[in-house]
């Protein structure tokens, strides 16, 4: 077999990088993968899982993903859309079918996987080897990957007369239970508490595990269009005016969340995490109405009546169904800064704070249109994974750094304008440069990032 990129992992960061690669070149790839669908880890996504982000602005450049509209109802009303699990699979899945494959530069490879020191495919059903000769690059999609609870390795042992099930399991084991333990403090976690509430969880009836509080984002403040223009554009100006002046990371948590551009769940508890959750406001509300939150460090053990902590014993119901929601979403991927760009090979990282497609797209444009190897280099420094609010200010530097040389590439603002996933692309389009009030607006982010730029990198030193 002979391609010019073989590409490890169907996820979404994958499909992406694909998709604008199809678009721009006339290429050809191999893609191997040891699920036996395209899609990565939605594959395995709980059932009432949806996306942080609207769908205005995920998936691969080419296909809007959804129906574009803003919701008239629930805790997400006023906003676009945000796709559900199945649907984000769906489209993945028909990308694959009747596109990808149907341009016949495509060879889909599932069940297989690549070992790199045989430049072999390997069929994880019959073991038989498939040498393959790659004529450009190998491209790494493996890197964003992140813990699922459905199949990450548990890292608390639990007695054989518990019942303890990953929230993929949760739909079927409620009904009829009085008591529930949700452990972990991620979004994973919040989404199951608020499953449980919209089914007629008592709050008083929880149990939530939260070894370390969160912040997290007010999906207010992430609205592409023209008509959220002030919340979106005028979030990053006093973001921008915030990080600009704050003399410590204490500080500018609490001038965010002065601004409503950073939410948290209880205002007696600073948060040691971040990891770029999206909530609304309404959802905050809903999440708080569970106040028996326990912070006694991590699980080691679940016994019948019992958490046993690292910091002691806590009592629960003998019958509580246990909601094991630990799996980490950061993973391994937070110090993980392998470059791009390397001889041979394309590592997909984010280059763009937690844009896992938009920063793939980004990838494929200059590995598509861009000759000098040290011009995509200096334009794909890695911004991993974040965990803390360090690691935020770190990323949202790297991320300004990049923005900046991308506008330095000939062609790439108009390519940016155009990219349905680059979220601020969908207002700035729309702009009408006599708003004198909006222009404002971007002449304040303008000035003030210089000046946020050298404190942040005085707060990471």
């Amino acid at each position: 077999m002979k391609t010019d990129y073989l590409i490890i992992g169907c996820g979404a960061s994958s499909m992406s990088f694909l998709d604008t690669m199809l678009a721009e070149t006339d290429a050809t790839f191999v893609i191997v993968d040891k699920r036996d669908a395209p899609g990565g880890h939605w594959n395995d996504a709980y059932p009432f899982v949806r996306l942080h982000q609207p769908s205005r602005y995920y998936g691969v450049a080419s296909r809007p993903l959804g129906r574009d509209k803003i919701n008239e109802s629930g805790p997400n009303a006023g906003f676009f859309e945000l796709a559900s699990g199945t649907e984000v699979l769906a489209y993945f899945h028909t990308l694959m079918e009747e596109v990808y494959l149907a341009s016949g530069r495509v060879t889909w490879l599932p069940m297989t996987e690549w070992r790199d020191d045989d430049e072999v495919v390997v069929n994880l059903m019959t073991g038989v080897e498939i040498p393959v000769e790659v004529d450009k690059a190998v491209v790494d999609g493996r890197r964003i990957g992140t813990e699922i609870p459905l199949t990450y390795k548990r890292r608390f042992k639990v007695a054989e007369n518990v019942k303890c099930i990953p929230p993929n399991d949760l739909p079927r084991h409620a009904a009829g239970r009085s008591a529930f333990v949700v452990i972990g403090a991620g979004k994973t976690a919040m989404d199951s508490v608020l499953w449980l509430l919209r089914h007629g969880g008592d709050p008083d009836n929880i149990t939530w595990v939260r070894p370390r509080d969160a912040w997290l984002l007010n999906r207010r403040r992430s609205q592409p269009g023209i008509e959220f223009f002030d919340d979106m554009f005028g979030g990053v100006a006093r973001q921008m005016e915030i990080l600009s002046e704050v003399e410590d990371l204490e500080q500018l948590g609490k001038a965010l969340e002065a601004e409503g551009i950073w939410l948290r769940l209880d205002k007696t508890c600073t948060p040691e995490m971040m990891h770029m959750a999206v909530t609304s406001e309404g959802e905050v509300e809903a999440l708080a109405s569970v106040s028996n939150v326990v912070r006694m460090g991590h699980v080691t053990q679940i016994e019948a009546g019992r958490l046993v902590f690292q910091q002691g014993d806590f009592a629960i119901p003998t019958d509580a169904l246990i909601i094991d929601c630990a799996a980490s979403a950061a993973a391994a991927n937070v110090t993980d800064r392998a470059p791009v760009f390397s001889d041979g090979r394309i590592n997909l990282q984010m280059i763009r704070m937690t844009q896992p497609t938009f920063s793939a797209a980004v990838i494929a444009h200059l590995e598509a249109t861009v000759q000098d190897d040290e011009v995509k280099r200096a334009a794909t420094q890695v911004a991993p994974m974040i965990d803390t609010v360090t690691d935020w200010v770190d990323r949202r530097l790297t991320t300004i750094m990049n923005e900046a040389r991308w506008k330095e590439i000939e062609g790439m603002p108009d390519w940016l304008g155009s990219c349905r996933l680059n979220a601020p692309a969908h207002a700035l389009s729309a702009l009408d440069p006599a708003d004198e009030d909006k222009v404002a607006i971007l002449n304040r982010i303008g000035a003030a990032t210089p000046l946020a730029c050298e404190n942040m990198r005085r707060l990471l030193a």
